[in-house]
């Protein structure tokens, strides 16, 4: 596939190009709590996204954030990527990884690390391919939370 790929950090105008891929990312969040996540990201000077854009169209974003670990203080951590479906195997995801890694490099930090649910297979073979290397599986284990003023 031939594009014309650019990168740019995401913007409140691109939201709806976003919210199309959060839905055929598998998730499903409305585009009210993806309004409020893109705006969330764009004031937090710890976090960033990138879109790729084609023919001024997103075709795919990656969501990057600066994170505190015990074991290394701070690291960069890939928190979502995603290409369209009509646009994937043309290098965008690559590009993608790439802005994320200068942002991170930028805001000095040391490493960067990427979570990726073992459904994800394709994932499997392209963080690998870009240079990546897997340190450890882990499980992930959620419990909501009761809410001051919820119902019961």
């Amino acid at each position: 596939m031939n594009m014309d790929i650019s990168i740019e950090p995401g913007r409140a105008d691109h939201l709806d190009g976003i919210h199309a891929l959060v839905l055929e990312w598998g998730y499903t969040a409305s585009r009210l709590r993806t309004k409020a996540w893109l705006e969330a990201i764009a004031n937090s000077p710890d976090h960033q996204l990138f879109v790729a854009l084609s023919g001024g169209s997103v075709v795919g974003w990656i969501a990057v954030e600066k994170r505190l670990f015990l074991s290394e203080l701070f690291v960069a951590e890939i928190t979502g990527l995603v290409v369209g479906s009509r646009a994937r195997r043309a290098g965008i995801g690559q590009l993608l990884v790439q802005s994320a890694e200068d942002w991170s490099s930028s805001m000095g930090l040391p490493r960067v690390v990427v979570r990726s649910n073992v459904t994800r297979l394709e994932s499997h073979g392209f963080y690998p391919a870009v240079g990546y290397t897997q340190s450890k599986t882990t499980h992930v284990y959620t419990k909501d939370l009761k809410q001051p003023g919820s119902e019961p």
